[in-house]
């Protein structure tokens, strides 16, 4: 089904069936990491469907190499002039001015008034592809920022669908006055939260669903006016409480009656720095030790993988939502997914393979943000509603591309058996982009989160590394406060504190308290934080389940398991029936 007629690229057929006739399943070495890694016969069977050569690297480099070249868990801004005809303004970009990369305004990059194929090239056989394709990258026009249309006033966010009143997010779906978070879907006011979905009033939380008034919570569902909770499922005023069901008037998972709750809740004032990271600290101690979940799958048939929902035959599939998804393999962050592979990032696809930032595609290989509907393209990047295009930057409503040039019908399918099969015997085809040519640095890129690495390692890759630019925050025409002198309690802070500047106490960076932020703080009673608002979002994405799979005993049974918790931090992790039995 997904094969190309032969009509269309008979040479490169015939190169790529003889590759695939004598495939069978067996185990080779990551060319990357070294690791070894299985080709089972399930995924020949694909790459029969697709016509691609078996990959070079294991599933985790695979996915590594995609989120390097993607900017969403953690949004990164610089000032940088914009390259569009006439115009010579700073932008605000999630590329910086060092960056070679050219960008457009959203607005002029969105207009008529230029054509991407006026950066069309020949394509040249003496060169291998991805070269070519890197030089198309540096003069074709980047989107400064990557952003929905129908955003209202977010102007320092990334991605997302329909949002409003946002600040320094990324990709807030259809979500409304929330700050410094990550993934926001349908939340309203809320601060500092990440992987949540329909929560309210929430702060420093990472994967909420309907959740209301709930601080320093995880993985929580149906929560109300608690905090500090881990794994808690209808609960309403708790206090530092973990693997708690259908609970009220909860503290440190000792039951009180609503007096003694409301008393005892009274005389701890969060709004105090020090008191509150006491019993941070306090909640963590409990947090260790607390049971939990290998994988957490709903409505789930014939999968494995972890926070899949209404999934069937998935295979090593991570955060795959927003079902009906099937007969998938390799896929992190999608939803309504059918018959795809090595995916990161998007909706409503199918047949794609090893690609990510896709929506309402089909038939997309080796390609990047395909937005719109598009239609059987291969190495194609910032694309939008195009068909039968090959090795191509940013396009829009375009047919029968290559490099940005146009072709007739026949001409391209006779171009593009030419160049598939070039690229099949230099081993260039089947391999998605080098991480060496992707235009986001890694220590920006989603990449980073997942698999963290040191500067050093990462110029040893030879991997996008950049310097650190320093902030234009004009530090002369400010109080700057260092952590000890901002005011422990909340009670104390004037509304000067939002003409000063504060110190970050992780990176030594200054930051600014913005207006609604303080107001926040205020409402919530939560002192003001003495860490800068990347660095806080860093630090929580540290808690979000990893984008892998470890096979562990069962701390209960003994049993081997399948877990998205990492060994190495010794935690108390349970097979699916001894959770079920134990917490349900």
């Amino acid at each position: 089904m997904g094969e190309d007629r032969p009509i269309n690229t008979p040479i490169f057929k015939k190169a790529i069936g003889e590759i695939l006739q004598t495939l069978k399943p067996h185990q080779k070495k990551c060319f990357q990491c070294d690791e070894v890694f299985d080709i089972f016969e399930e995924d020949i069977n694909f790459y029969k469907i697709f016509q691609v050569p078996p990959p070079t690297l294991c599933p985790n480099c695979r996915l590594q190499r995609r989120m390097g070249y993607r900017l969403n868990f953690i949004p990164a801004f610089y000032r940088k002039t914009c390259s569009a005809p006439g115009h010579q303004e700073k932008l605000i970009s999630i590329y910086s001015e060092q960056n070679p990369v050219k960008v457009f305004d959203s607005d002029f990059y969105s207009s008529d008034k230029w054509d991407s194929l006026d950066y069309g090239q020949e394509y040249n056989f003496e060169q291998p592809f991805f070269k070519q394709f890197h030089d198309l990258s540096l003069i074709a026009p980047y989107p400064a920022i990557h952003r929905d249309f129908r955003n209202i006033n977010c102007e320092y966010t990334t991605g997302g669908i329909s949002a409003k009143n946002c600040y320094i997010v990324g990709v807030p779906f259809e979500s409304e006055d929330v700050y410094y978070s990550s993934v926001p879907a349908s939340c309203r006011n809320c601060l500092d939260i990440a992987d949540s979905k329909s929560c309210e009033r929430c702060y420093d939380s990472v994967q909420l669903e309907n959740c209301y008034n709930c601080n320093f919570c995880y993985e929580c569902l149906n929560c109300l006016d608690s905090v500090f909770l881990y794994d808690c499922r209808n609960c309403q005023h708790c206090f530092g409480c973990v693997n708690l069901r259908n609970k009220k008037y909860c503290f440190f998972n000792q039951q009180l009656n609503k007096e003694d709750y409301e008393n005892k809740i009274k005389k701890i004032n969060l709004g105090s720095r020090r008191i509150l990271q006491e019993y941070r600290a306090r909640f963590f101690e409990l947090f260790t030790q607390a049971i939990k979940r290998g994988v957490s799958n709903i409505k789930t048939e014939k999968s494995l993988g972890d926070l899949l929902d209404n999934c069937r035959n998935c295979f090593h599939c991570f955060s795959v939502l927003m079902g009906p998804s099937e007969n998938s393999r390799y896929i992190v962050s999608a939803g309504k997914i059918n018959d795809s592979m090595d995916i990161s990032g998007g909706s409503n696809f199918s047949l794609c393979y090893e690609s990510g930032g896709l929506t309402s595609s089909t038939k997309i290989k080796f390609s990047l943000r395909m937005r719109g509907s598009n239609l059987d393209c291969e190495y194609c990047f910032e694309c939008t509603d195009c068909e039968y295009c090959f090795g191509c930057f940013s396009l829009r409503n375009k047919k029968f591309c290559v490099f940005n040039k146009q072709y007739s019908e026949a001409g391209y399918w006779q171009l593009v058996d030419k160049i598939k099969t070039q690229m099949l015997e230099r081993k260039e085809y089947g391999e998605f982009f080098p991480l060496a040519n992707s235009p986001c640095a890694y220590q920006d890129s989603d990449a980073q989160i997942e698999f963290p690495l040191a500067k050093e390692k990462i110029t040893k890759n030879g991997w996008h590394q950049q310097e650190e630019i320093k902030s234009d925050l004009d530090l002369t025409k400010l109080k700057v406060l260092k952590p000890e002198q901002v005011p422990d309690d909340i009670a104390d802070v004037t509304d000067d504190i939002l003409s000063m500047a504060i110190l970050c106490e992780q990176t030594g960076k200054p930051f600014r308290i913005m207006p609604f932020e303080l107001e926040f703080y205020r409402k919530k009673n939560l002192p003001l934080p003495v860490i800068q608002s990347l660095q806080r979002m860093r630090n929580r994405l540290a808690f979000r389940r990893h984008w892998r799979l470890w096979q562990q005993p069962c701390s209960n049974c003994k049993q081997t398991t399948h877990s998205s918790w990492d060994p190495a931090k010794n935690y108390k992790v349970y097979c699916e029936p001894c959770y079920l039995k134990e917490i349900v």
